[in-house]
């Protein structure tokens, strides 16, 4: 039954016009199936070389933006170990200078400072005088790997901070040192000329030998006086033996005493600044003539005003 079936044909007829014969012709069913077998043979090879071709076409175009991102990515690394490179740069030469600055405040010793564009002393503790230090900065050449990028950029982060942490502390020391510096008494407190030192003396009164606490400033009835430094006024008074008084506290131990005064320009409590007048030379309380007895006091202890004034009586 099996070679009968495989036997088998088909007639095939093909018809044309009417003045034309009919063409006829027989096809067995083993043609057919091979031909169709073979047909669709053809189709998945055509369809996988298709599929090959474009997957192909689609790689290549990948490739190609890959190639582009990866140059556009090596260009930016470029870039960016220039910029590293540039920063690292920047904090030797923030460093160095940051050495100079608390060399200049006294905060180091000179004897601390290399040649210029060094990157600063190395230290084998992480603190200076009390003051936190940057690390050194990194070493020229390493910025040669990108790679390492990432740690190179935490890096120069780190010292970063840490020389603002150091400025930082600079800056603080430097604002102490100028509110010490406004609250020292260092300019004449009047003009005229010193009729009493400081020290040992013959009291012009008694005519025994005491000692004089601070400085008699000989000058014309009326003349203004000034506070020598800031501060707050303390006491604003009459007193027995210096007469009209005044006392003002500028901080850090210092106290001022501004007696014989023939009035006051100010009152207790009052917060004044360097230069401010606080009151008139007088006679008052036991004078031998128009003065100022000014006294610099420093944690309760007399000092010589001499010692404290920088400024000159032209």
């Amino acid at each position: 039954m099996k070679n009968v079936k495989n036997s088998q044909s088909y007639s095939v007829i093909i018809v044309s016009d009417a003045k034309s014969t009919n063409k006829e012709f027989a096809v067995s069913a083993k043609f057919i199936k091979t031909s169709i077998l073979a047909f669709s043979f053809l189709v998945v090879f055509f369809g996988f070389i298709i599929f090959q071709y474009l997957t192909m076409t689609l790689d290549k175009q990948k490739m190609k933006r890959l190639e582009l991102e990866a140059n556009d990515k090596q260009q930016k690394i470029s870039a960016l170990t220039s910029t590293i490179e540039d920063l690292n740069q920047r904090l030797k030469n923030i460093e160095n200078y940051k050495e100079r600055i608390m060399v200049a405040t006294g905060l180091t010793s000179p004897l601390a400072l290399k040649e210029v564009g060094s990157g600063g002393p190395e230290f084998n503790d992480q603190m200076t005088n009390g003051f936190p230090m940057a690390q050194k900065t990194l070493p020229d050449g390493i910025i040669s790997q990108p790679q390492n990028l990432l740690s190179k950029t935490k890096a120069i982060k780190e010292n970063a901070k840490q020389i603002e942490a150091s400025l930082k502390s600079v800056e603080s020391m430097v604002n102490q040192q100028k509110l010490q510096l406004a609250a020292t008494p260092i300019i004449w407190p009047t003009r005229g000329y010193l009729s009493g030192f400081f020290g040992n003396r013959i009291h012009p009164f008694t005519g025994r030998l005491e000692f004089h606490y601070g400085l008699d400033i000989a000058t014309q009835l009326g003349n203004k006086v000034v506070a020598t430094a800031d501060g707050v006024v303390l006491v604003a008074e009459r007193r027995d033996y210096i007469g009209n008084t005044i006392i003002i506290d500028h901080g850090f131990g210092y106290v001022t005493h501004y007696g014989h005064l023939s009035g006051f320009k100010i009152r207790e409590g009052q917060r004044v600044k360097r230069y401010d007048v606080i009151g008139y030379v007088g006679t008052s309380g036991r004078s031998t003539g128009p003065h100022l007895h000014y006294e610099v006091r420093y944690f309760n202890k007399p000092m010589n005003p001499a010692d404290f004034i920088l400024d000159s009586q032209n």
